[in-house]
């Protein structure tokens, strides 16, 4: 063994260690999380602090199930994170299609727009928000939320688009206009099939955006009928108390659909970003 692979492997090894470190640092939150969420009261405020319980208990899970309103904020959440991201991939592919292959007047200008629009602080938009939907009647229900959501999501979904349609050659579509296919025809039966992974990623992006975000819901919703998960979360709390335990569970139990939908479409996602990252 020459003093060459020598050097390689142990730069491999360092390189592995650092990315197993830095693992670790990510999975540390989590991990206290789910060990909380199975500590019985007792052992939640243990001095000095251990990670395994001594006496593991579901009961957290239990009291969040059955004594909180989580369950129904969960499938709000999914409804509406599920009709942001159908809406943002909808709308942001076909305009980021217009971007991409369009010229029109504006067009450099209302692409910059859309993309600085992304800089505004969530508070700045909230009042305007909350009139436009008031007036339309949209305050407090689902279709409202996702479509305050898509204030987060759209405009970075179409310029995700836009880059991913300026990656497909434009042969590729004049051979099918040629073959008699129409501009829509083109979008959906050649380009969208090729951008899969792609427009996946932004997908999954649309929908976390969806379900993380606490502002506009906090000043949308009134009621159980569309309060998010974000908000239920207040529920375990009070101004002299916080209920550790049942929180920690809630947490969990709220992170679980991100995590099985990123790991579900794992594949896409890395080859959605792959493909924004060369020219075909």
């Amino acid at each position: 063994m020459n003093a060459q692979m020598v050097k390689r492997r142990i730069r491999l090894v360092l390189i592995y260690a650092v990315l197993v470190l830095l693992v670790l640092l990510t999975l540390l939150p989590l991990g206290w999380i789910v060990s909380t969420s199975l500590k019985p009261s007792t052992e939640v405020f243990a001095n000095p602090p251990y990670w395994i319980p001594k006496q593991i208990t579901f009961s957290n899970y239990t009291n969040v199930f059955t004594g909180s309103s989580i369950p129904i904020a969960f499938l709000n959440s999914l409804i509406i994170a599920l009709l942001c991201s159908v809406m943002a991939l909808v709308l942001g592919s076909m305009a980021g299609y217009a971007f991409a292959r369009f010229q029109f007047r504006g067009k450099g200008f209302l692409s910059l727009f859309m993309l600085l629009s992304q800089m505004l602080p969530l508070t700045v938009l909230m009042i305007p928000l909350y009139y436009m939907e008031n007036r339309v009647g949209l305050v407090d229900t689902k279709f409202g939320m996702a479509a305050a959501h898509l204030v987060i999501a759209l405009p970075l979904v179409t310029w995700m688009s836009k880059g991913y349609f300026k990656g497909i050659p434009r042969e590729i579509e004049e051979a099918a206009m040629v073959d008699g296919c129409s501009t829509f025809q083109n979008l959906m039966f050649i380009v969208v099939p090729l951008l899969r992974p792609a427009l996946a990623a932004t997908g999954i992006y649309a929908f976390i955006s969806s379900w993380n975000e606490y502002a506009l819901a906090n000043v949308l919703t009134r009621s159980e009928a569309s309060r998010t998960v974000p908000l239920a979360l207040n529920d375990f709390s009070t101004f002299f108390k916080v209920n550790w335990g049942d929180t920690m569970a809630a947490a969990v139990v709220i992170t679980l659909p991100i995590i099985v939908v990123f790991l579900s479409v794992q594949k896409q996602f890395v080859e959605g970003l792959a493909s924004g990252a060369v020219k075909g």
